[in-house]
């Protein structure tokens, strides 16, 4: 759940595990009458780390219950599968929507509530996009961590298994070797951040989004909207014979009926208390919340003797339901909860605490219970956690900080060392499971004992940082930093080598945590995203060669962390998601990045980082729709410019010794920056409201296309001495007369990341992944 819980913050795979280790070592001492003054220092750093991989993220703050392991493997080579998805770029035909209702037509095992049939043969008659042949096609390029893209998983009753994801909806047929990409997400959904919900019921599937429940009746094929859901985080959805009924984390349990045509909300006493889970046994709904577990019978909520503790997740095999809790995590929305979480976790480790977590099993819809919680003496036990159970027939899986699995419905328990920690799972049958991790989609064909991963026909999504150097292509992801000399076609690990300089392991692992890219001089340069404790900051270098990454010499700590044992004041950090360097940029000697809010600058040979004095204390998102901002810099030779989250301009001619304002001054008004680059000595400026470039930095206009109009550019790539730009509505390329040209209607999705190398443009879309494209050049 790291990319719920922390955003685009990747940690590496043997992280979790060299915390636990610690954890591990530590020897229990009996509690002193007193109160230490000084909290034992490798207890705060394992609570700090801890804390870290629970998560303070920009999506999940109040979902905590996965505290990821990060032990997978992650093949050094990723090959593309043969298949070429490639999208038309002339045509784009008016894809409708139509509002669906509910009607007792169609195939049923009873009565019971029914999609339309008649909406449902509207939707299907809807014509799917056509291909037409032109000379310049966009071709998709898988990229090098497929299974990243996945958000949800299902396992259909009828044998297919389907796979959600940013770019579509996958579909794996019976035995079959590859995904299919089976349907783009609908047109009218409306893609946000959290994990996509699917489900089964009623020889239909269902997805739920941010503004709707969308429904299809075709194994996936066509989808239409059963109108407006209300507003919330959605946390599950189950099907019954008669209704639909939507949970929402903060809001309640909303019910669909045939009768209604429209979400109703449920009265039950649980106002003031989260929900965290939804189940139904047959026609019996469960909802679990942070203060207990509750049966829904004859309109009213019961609550059930279960637990004292939160309720963390829910599953039904058959007539079996399966409970598992934990810690209330909705807590650790406050610093107040912060603080008293890492409290807890040191209070544990020198404690006799024996389990933080349960899980507990009914067959007779809740009136009895069966503690199956597993026993274990190891450590990891004390570590204030939840248990996520998944059950099928007899085969249950348990995960958490430490996972487990039985085969005999949790009479005995196997503690396993395969990572077990999801977003989600799915299972064909006891053998066979789907589950979507951290960094990938792996499935398993002995119910649960061994994992490998299965991506092939998947579309890597989750690429932000893409860069072209020396006819080749390079990205970043939590294993470090990938290679493609083919566009893409596959993809090479580029390993660490110390050179010269002598690294501490842990120091070796997070100089490769998701590396800040930038080609600069001649040379490829990556800046961790995430910084090691005690300051450290590797910058390192692409060998001559290309084929590793060798860390600069005598880079300085950057200063100004809290002590390791300020645990609160790391719990503020981490909050903040100031950990990492935003911005980060090379020209000659000189290395710039941004740290907390600060623009810091170090040049060979120096001895330490010097502040330039430029401050962002800007907003991280935009109050508007809602996207993050980021500090914008542009760096040539002595002369550097930052755009800053508030939408002003400033400007050094001195390296950052001095700086000016010059958003007054500008000729555009405008409120965010898109992209800053320059061309030679030339600077041009993308924002929201235009771009705006200069050939000396003190005279400034508007670039406009020959009808005087501002075009909107979100990101600016230069290629020798031609500028290039693109947007929602196309490729540009700045003419003979400085005037935007578009050379190319159509793209396949807003951009990212532009680069333009060996003749071949790529861009990294936000929703639909990476795509190179020839273009012609003047």
């Amino acid at each position: 759940m790291i990319r719920e819980t922390l955003g685009s913050v990747q940690l590496p795979a043997n992280f979790t595990g060299n915390i636990l280790r610690q954890v591990a070592e530590i020897k229990p001492v009996a509690p002193t009458s007193s109160k230490p003054l000084v909290p034992w220092a490798a207890s705060a750093a394992t609570a700090i780390l801890i804390f870290l991989i629970m998560g303070i993220g920009s999506e999940h703050l109040a979902h905590f219950q996965k505290p990821y392991n990060l032990n997978s493997q992650s093949e050094a080579t990723v090959e593309i599968i043969d298949a070429r998805i490639v999208i038309d770029t002339q045509t784009k035909p008016d894809l409708r929507n139509q509002a669906g209702r509910f009607d007792n037509i169609g195939r049923s095992k009873g009565v019971g509530l029914q999609v339309s049939e008649s909406l449902m043969l509207a939707a299907a008659q809807v014509e799917k996009e056509t291909l037409l042949s032109t000379k310049q096609q966009w071709v998709q390029v898988s990229g090098p961590a497929k299974g990243r893209s996945v958000s949800n998983i299902l396992a259909s009753s009828w044998g297919d298994v389907y796979a959600v994801s940013k770019s579509g909806i996958y579909r794996l047929a019976p035995d079959a070797p590859t995904w299919t990409l089976i349907s783009p997400l609908p047109p009218e959904a409306s893609v946000d951040n959290y994990r996509k919900l699917i489900v089964e019921g009623n020889d239909g599937l269902y997805l739920v989004f941010s503004n709707g429940v969308f429904a299809s009746k075709d194994r996936g094929e066509t989808w239409i909207k059963l109108g407006e859901r209300p507003k919330g985080r959605a946390i599950g959805l189950v099907v019954t014979d008669d209704a639909l009924y939507l949970a929402l984390r903060d809001e309640g349990i909303f019910r669909f009926t045939d009768a209604g045509k429209q979400w109703m909300p449920l009265d039950y006493e649980t106002e003031d208390r989260g929900i965290t889970a939804i189940a139904a046994v047959e026609n019996t709904v469960f909802i679990g919340t942070n203060q207990g577990l509750y049966r829904l019978h004859s309109e009213t909520w019961v609550k059930l003797p279960v637990t004292t503790k939160a309720i963390s997740s829910l599953s039904v095999s058959g007539n079996s339901l399966y409970v598992g809790t934990g810690r209330d995590t909705s807590q650790l929305e406050t610093p107040e909860g912060r603080q008293a979480y890492l409290d807890e976790v040191m209070r544990n480790i020198h404690s006799d605490v024996v389990r933080t977590w349960e899980v507990f099993h009914s067959t007779d819809l809740g009136d009895s219970w069966t503690d199956i919680t597993p026993i274990s003496k190891s450590p990891k036990m004390r570590i204030p956690t939840e248990a996520e159970v998944f059950a099928v027939g007899n085969t249950i899986l348990v995960s958490g900080v430490i996972s487990f699995r039985s085969t005999d419905g949790g009479k005995t328990w196997t503690e396993s060392d395969t990572d077990l920690t999801t977003s989600a799972i799915a299972a064909v049958d006891e053998n066979t499971f789907f589950k979507v991790g951290t960094t990938e989609l792996t499935r398993s064909t002995d119910g649960g004992e061994s994992w490998h991963s299965f991506t092939n026909g998947l579309v890597d999504v989750s690429i932000s940082n893409l860069v072209g150097f020396k006819n080749a292509i390079y990205t970043s992801n939590s294993n470090g930093v990938m290679k493609s000399v083919n566009g893409g076609e596959s993809w090479k690990n580029i390993p660490l080598s110390s050179g010269e300089l002598t690294l501490k392991p842990a120091e070796k692992t997070y100089s490769l945590i998701s590396p800040k890219l930038v080609s600069a001089d001649g040379g490829l340069y990556g800046a961790p995203a995430i910084l090691v404790m005690k300051d450290k900051l590797h910058i390192c270098r692409l060998s001559e060669n290309g084929n590793v990454l060798v860390p600069l010499q005598g880079i300085p700590a950057v200063g100004g962390d809290p002590p390791i044992t300020d645990t609160k004041a790391w719990a503020d950090i981490i909050g903040q998601f100031e950990m990492s360097p935003s911005a980060f940029a090379v020209s000659g000697k000189a290395f710039y990045i941004e740290h907390r809010r600060q623009l810091l600058r170090w040049k060979r040979g120096e001895s330490e980082w010097f502040n330039t004095g430029l401050v962002d204390e800007g907003e991280s998102k935009d109050e508007n729709d809602g996207l993050i901002k980021k500090l914008k810099l542009a760096v040539s030779e002595e002369i550097v410019y930052v755009g800053k989250r508030d939408g002003s301009l400033f400007q050094s001619f001195d390296s950052g010794n001095t700086w000016k304002d010059l958003t007054s001054s500008l000729p555009l008004r405008f409120e965010r920056f898109n992209d800053i680059t320059f061309a030679g000595s030339t600077v041009y400026v993308a924002t929201d409201a235009g771009v705006l470039v200069s050939e000396n930095g003190e005279h400034w206009r508007a670039i406009t296309d020959k009808a005087g109009i501002h075009t909107l550019i979100d990101r600016i790539a230069v290629d020798a001495t031609t500028v290039y730009g693109t947007s929602n509505e196309g490729v540009y390329r700045l003419n003979n007369r400085d005037e935007w040209e578009k050379i190319l209607s159509e793209m396949p999705d807003s951009v990212v990341s532009l680069v333009i190398n060996d003749d071949q443009f790529y861009i990294v879309t936000k929703q639909r992944g990476m795509f190179r494209i020839s273009i012609e050049k003047e």
